[in-house]
């Protein structure tokens, strides 16, 4: 646990995290850690969308950040289908999910440039970074363990 949580962004998120399902703990089963983190962060890219959406379409936002909005939503969408250790077998895990991390920079790219600085938004998109950074140091050490293939 120490392992992956030295290399996240917040350790109490992560000890939050890992300790949602107790027992992976308890074999040290990497696999079903890194699995949990995923699936939490999955999770928490959905709720990012939904609180995005939610925003783009509330009268109440300034209709100037709209398209900052909806681009997020674009971005967390297409950062959730790299959220999986499908490449784990060519050791290339990280590398995908690490496009993830990229479409939510992307996002507070648009904004920043748009000059949005809505304290609720940047509290959702540190949210999804402290469990994101939890599945992918998860990840990173699942695949670190893993034979390098020939």
């Amino acid at each position: 646990m120490a392992q992956i949580c030295r290399q996240t962004e917040n350790i109490e998120v992560c000890l939050q995290v890992l300790l949602s399902r107790p027992q992976a703990l308890f074999r040290y089963d990497l696999m079903a850690m890194a699995g949990n983190a995923i699936q939490l962060s999955r999770k928490e890219s959905n709720d990012t969308v939904n609180f995005f959406n939610n925003l783009a379409n509330s009268k109440d936002t300034n209709p100037a950040f709209k398209q900052a909005l909806e681009n997020c939503i674009s971005n967390f969408k297409e950062g959730f289908m790299f959220l999986n250790l499908d490449g784990l077998e060519g050791r290339t895990a990280t590398f995908d999910m690490h496009n993830a991390y990229d479409k939510a920079f992307a996002c507070e790219t648009d904004l920043s440039a748009s000059k949005v600085a809505i304290d609720l938004v940047l509290a959702r998109i540190k949210k999804w970074k402290n469990v994101f950074s939890v599945a992918m140091a998860a990840a990173g050490v699942l695949e670190d363990s893993l034979p390098i293939p020939e």
